[in-house]
């Protein structure tokens, strides 16, 4: 933990005047008992609401939001203020994601300093939450199941309450899709499902998110959005799949969604 660049937390118990050297064991303590404290913490929402906490008590950080890499994610803890800094975190080279910090006046000390600590148990809980997604994926189409979209609904809501941004929810249906297995079977069935995933997800900005909901039915979710977007986003979804599906390769029966 230690280096120019490592944020040093305060003492929250008032303590009386050391020694230089004394001092400095006595910091470095407390920096060790953090950087434990921290280690422990494999929940990414927990592991930003711990750094919150020692963050605010010397610093005007309010809230935090973290957006993993490799997913539209976003983890938030604390409260939103009118004014936003963000910082890239990287560590040994890898690349960890962006934080979002909500401050309250100004903030003398770069942010990437203040992030320091946080950036090797990031990683480790970015790890663990890796390993725990892949029991989040529907294995037909590759999209997130049921598990998946109640943890990002969780999120969507934290952040809309918090911070005040929208988001949008699509629920699409293929239509009249029993006639798919009925006249073809349930494995032109399955590549249907398949190929409207595709399409879905080929619609969707980097941070929206899309899942199966059970059998025909998906979901998607729109990060920051409004009402009049949403529908714009909804319409091309419609359009795209009518005009690429079809019940399968042999046939022209076009398959169509209603959103």
């Amino acid at each position: 933990m230690a280096g120019a660049d490592i944020l040093q937390f305060p003492h929250t118990i008032p303590r009386p005047a050391l020694p230089p050297a004394a001092a400095e064991r006595a910091l470095s303590l407390s920096e060790l008992q953090l950087g434990i404290r921290l280690h422990r913490q494999l929940d990414l929402r927990k592991l930003l609401e711990l750094f919150l906490e020692e963050l605010r008590l010397a610093f005007p950080v309010e809230g935090l939001c973290y957006s993993p890499p490799d997913s539209a994610e976003c983890f938030v803890a604390g409260r939103g203020t009118a004014r936003t800094l963000r910082s890239r975190l990287h560590l040994d080279g890898e690349y960890l994601g962006q934080v979002e910090a909500q401050v309250r006046g100004e903030l003398h000390t770069p942010l990437a300093a203040l992030l320091a600590p946080l950036a090797a148990p990031l990683r480790n809980a970015l790890q663990h939450h890796r390993l725990k997604l892949l029991a989040r994926k529907d294995p037909l189409t590759g999209l997130g199941n049921r598990m998946a979209l109640d943890a990002a609904l969780a999120t969507e809501v934290a952040r809309a309450q918090r911070f005040g941004q929208p988001f949008a929810m699509l629920i699409a249906d293929i239509d009249h899709f029993k006639r798919v297995n009925d006249s073809l079977g349930h494995g032109a069935g399955d590549q249907v499902i398949r190929g409207v995933a595709a399409q879905v997800r080929d619609c969707l900005r980097p941070y929206d998110q899309a899942f199966r909901f059970g059998g025909e039915e998906f979901v998607v979710i729109l990060s920051q959005t409004s009402l009049a977007k949403g529908m714009q986003i909804a319409e091309r979804i419609r359009k795209r799949i009518a005009h690429r599906c079809s019940m399968d390769a042999a046939t022209t029966g076009k398959i169509t969604v209603s959103i």
